[in-house]
């Protein structure tokens, strides 16, 4: 019955953003330093897509456990969103990354 109730909000345009989204994988935030590498674990996602790769350098490996990993690395200050698991059938990961000044040492 809650389906039929969702079917009908959205054929009439009164389904809210919370309904609508709910298939959409909440997304991390990331603050890299320019001249820093961040990683993050994805398991088994595969294929990365990124919106502006002016301000990062990303990559996405398999490591020694056969598990793959999202590398990401600060080249400017900005902000970007990269998904890792393009894949249909595979799991997917949304990063927004947010890069800011090199730390001082």
């Amino acid at each position: 019955m809650r389906r039929l109730a969702v079917v009908a909000s959205l054929l009439t345009g009164t389904a809210s953003a919370q309904t609508v989204d709910r298939a959409a994988p909440p997304a991390a935030v990331l603050e890299v330093a320019i001249g820093e590498t961040v990683s993050r674990d994805v398991g088994f996602a595969l294929g990365l897509q990124c919106d502006d790769l002016s301000v990062i350098r990303a990559n996405l490996r398999t490591a020694a456990s056969g598990a793959n990993v999202f590398d990401v690395t600060g080249v400017k200050l900005g902000d970007t969103v990269c998904r890792a698991g393009t894949a249909p059938n595979r799991p997917s990961y949304v990063f927004r990354i947010h890069v800011i000044a090199a730390r001082r040492r």
